[in-house]
């Protein structure tokens, strides 16, 4: 049953992922200042909160002193004005977060919660469903155009998590021996985190040339090479230098059981 203030507040929808965008009853949101939409989205950043001196601090480098403690009383004010919401920001034991209501609109919400269904479906195909909509719900890096340490810190969080949904995609796929559809999701985690491990791009080999793409396979490892030597100063290692040749060569393609599995090295999210 909803609140009186549920009730009462327009409907509010926020989008974080690949855009930026907070419609308040389906019209932009009108903040009034620009420190009003900063410290909406750092609370949005921390939903466990922030006293009034860290967000002081960290956002525009302020002690807590009157003329500090004016200004972001009048910035939570147009926060709660901007959302048309006065329970938008609440105070607990001097830390200051947003309404869950508020956290629950949001594009990032829903991600988590597509995330957290995939991790607890028992059955297979609930997994896949779940976790293909926390894909399709990643349309982006977290808050483009914001360019703080704080948002730097969240959107490597949220991609860590984007990153492992497509692995669970790619394990499920592999499992059931859709290399296609394996390579497909392997190529996008990898493309969008080339550091998450070389056993990844030696799986992604074996799957181009088990599909007949010996020569994608061989292009994957020739542009592997060049990312290690230019950012890493590395060369592959000899596993991946050994199954790059056998590829080449044209030998058979076995069943590579030999090379670590999706699931014993999949990153935590």
């Amino acid at each position: 049953m909803p609140t009186r203030s549920e009730q009462a507040s327009p409907a509010l929808r926020v989008r974080t992922l690949g855009q930026v965008e907070v419609l308040v009853a389906g019209r932009p949101a009108v903040w009034h200042a620009h420190t009003a939409e900063e410290l909406f989205f750092y609370l949005l950043s921390y939903p466990e909160g922030r006293s009034k001196g860290e967000i002081l601090e960290t956002l525009w480098g302020l002690d807590p002193d009157p003329i500090a403690n004016n200004r972001f009383r009048v910035t939570v004010f147009r926060i709660r004005t901007a959302l048309g919401n006065p329970a938008a920001i609440l105070e607990d034991h001097g830390r200051y977060r947003l309404a869950e209501e508020i956290l629950h609109s949001t594009d990032l919400y829903d991600f988590y919660q597509a995330l957290a269904e995939g991790q607890r479906a028992a059955h297979e195909d609930l997994r896949l469903e779940s976790y293909l909509r926390a894909i399709s719900l990643y349309r982006g890096d977290y808050l483009p155009g914001y360019s703080t340490n704080w948002v730097s810190q969240a959107r490597e969080e949220h991609k860590a998590a984007y990153v492992q949904a497509l692995l669970e995609v790619a394990l499920i796929h592999y499992d059931r021996e859709d290399w296609q559809a394996t390579a497909l999701y392997l190529e996008r985690a990898l493309k969008t985190d080339p550091y998450i491990g070389e056993n990844y791009h030696q799986r992604l080999m074996w799957c181009l040339a088990a599909m007949g793409d010996r020569y994608g396979a061989i292009e994957h490892y020739r542009r592997f090479v060049k990312f290690l030597h230019e950012e890493l100063g590395d060369t592959p290692m000899p596993e991946t230098q050994a199954l790059a040749e056998h590829i080449k060569q044209g030998g058979p393609i076995a069943p590579y059981h030999e090379v670590r599995g999706l699931r014993s090295s999949s990153p935590q999210a």
